[in-house]
């Protein structure tokens, strides 16, 4: 095994090629059941996937191998990644869970997530035991035959959501939600519908290479001309793990995490459910967000990219309410991980609470913000590219006091990140489109 396996989401890949091959997953099977008897935590998994054609057989790579080196499995079938999290953390007799997953990535992708017993995302030391106990085992592992799926882990993880809520908070309501064709295709309407809503699904058929395909929270716009068409009252976007949620308000408005910090910690500081005042973000997050926390006496304290950066970052900052503008917000009242089932509910809920729609709770007023991906060939840290520094350097002075520069590579995907907010637009967009032209220049792959 060559580098590290698990990035900052886990193991992710093209599906069936390495690290996503039959000799990695059934030693990272393996691997895993040793692990949880060395360290005495029960040798027992719950494994889920989301509906790509090749998350099945992954699950029985991974899982197989479990099951053959004396492991405990469960196996879920397909499930959002967030109701692994709540299920082991509720459950309490696992070591810990496993989704088979790419989340938002293209349906040729996938990957493998391991979930703590506490319902967190492994701990990078552990993830680094992991890979060192996987390397030293030489040749496929054994497998065993995975069992029949167990539709009764659904049915808990709705029983769970539901009893966050009070009984039908969204009576009366007309949504919209788009499943991505993803994990959430067979739990979004009964959910929704339980509480309340009439509810109109878009995008739940899943055929195995469908999942994210111009849909989702990455694709709103679709969404919100539904909305609109249907005269709803709001739309809920998800990705194909349903670990964020992206909101449409009744006028085909998009919302996104950003939105949804300023609403939902609003309401949580009425209720005097948000201790010290604060509310953790990343460093994508727009001025506006900052601005109007600012304005209500709260606090905002930004962090890495990632959700295991927002999490550990609350968890310092003694934070309950912290998120990603990509719509993966976590509330510690609730959970441990973003929930996009959870959020937008406990958002809807809000509004229909306070007697008020979606549209008149969601008024950030935004800085101009401009992201640009550029594919690269190599990651050179942008400090070791001279002409990329300057310009970066000379971008920052520029907009010192009225706006912000930020780049970054991306965790997943082979993409440099240049986001740059400025009070006008055309300067954040030229600002933004210099510093992506010298980034292609040195860095742009062929």
């Amino acid at each position: 095994m060559r580098g590290r396996l698990f990035g900052t989401d886990g193991m992710r890949g093209v599906a069936l090629q390495p690290p996503l091959d039959r000799t990695t997953l059934t030693r990272l099977g393996e691997a895993l059941a040793a692990h949880l008897r060395d360290v005495g935590l029960p040798v027992a998994v719950l494994l889920a996937g989301d509906t790509r054609a090749s998350t099945e057989i992954l699950a029985q790579w991974v899982g197989g191998a479990f099951l053959a080196a004396g492991g405990e499995l469960h196996w879920a079938g397909v499930l959002p990644t967030p109701a692994v999290s709540h299920l082991v953390r509720e459950h309490g007799g696992f070591g810990a869970g496993v989704v088979v997953s790419a989340s938002h990535n293209p349906a040729a992708d996938n990957g493998v997530k391991l979930v703590s017993r506490a319902g967190t995302k492994w701990p990078t030391a552990d993830e680094r035991r992991l890979e060192e106990r996987l390397a030293a085992i030489v040749g496929d592992a054994a497998t065993a035959p995975l069992p029949a799926v167990d539709a009764s882990w659904r049915e808990r993880y709705l029983e769970l959501l539901l009893a966050s809520l009070p009984p039908r908070p969204l009576a009366g309501m007309r949504i919209v939600v788009d499943a991505a064709n993803g994990a959430a295709s067979p739990v979004a309407r009964p959910f929704f519908a339980a509480l309340g809503a009439e509810v109109a699904l878009i995008h739940a058929e899943p055929d195995g290479r469908n999942i994210n395909e111009r849909c989702g929270a990455l694709f709103p716009e679709l969404l919100a001309a539904e909305v609109r068409r249907r005269r709803a009252d709001a739309g809920v976007a998800l990705d194909g793990d349903a670990d964020r949620a992206v909101l449409v308000t009744g006028s085909g408005r998009v919302l996104d995490g950003d939105d949804a910090l300023l609403v939902w910690g609003r309401a949580l500081a009425a209720s005097g459910r948000l201790p010290g005042a604060k509310i953790v973000a990343t460093v994508m997050s727009n001025l506006g967000l900052e601005a109007a926390l600012r304005r209500e006496a709260i606090a905002l304290v930004r962090c890495a990219v990632g959700d295991r950066e927002v999490w550990e970052t609350m968890q310092r900052e003694g934070a309950v309410l912290g998120g990603e503008q990509s719509g993966h917000v976590i509330c510690s009242h609730l959970a441990v991980t973003g929930d996009g089932l959870l959020t937008a509910a406990h958002l809807l809920a809000a509004a229909r609470r306070d007697g008020a729609a979606l549209e008149d709770l969601a008024d950030l007023e935004r800085y101009p913000q401009v992201l640009l991906n550029v594919r690269v060939a190599v990651r050179r840290p942008v400090n070791e590219v001279p002409e990329l520094a300057a310009a970066v350097a000379t971008a920052e002075r520029r907009l010192a006091g009225n706006g912000r520069v930020f780049v970054r590579y991306s965790g997943t995907e082979p993409l440099l990140r240049i986001m740059v907010e400025a009070a006008e637009d055309a300067v954040a967009r030229e600002t933004a489109e210099g510093i992506a032209a010298l980034a292609r220049t040195h860095l742009g792959a062929a």
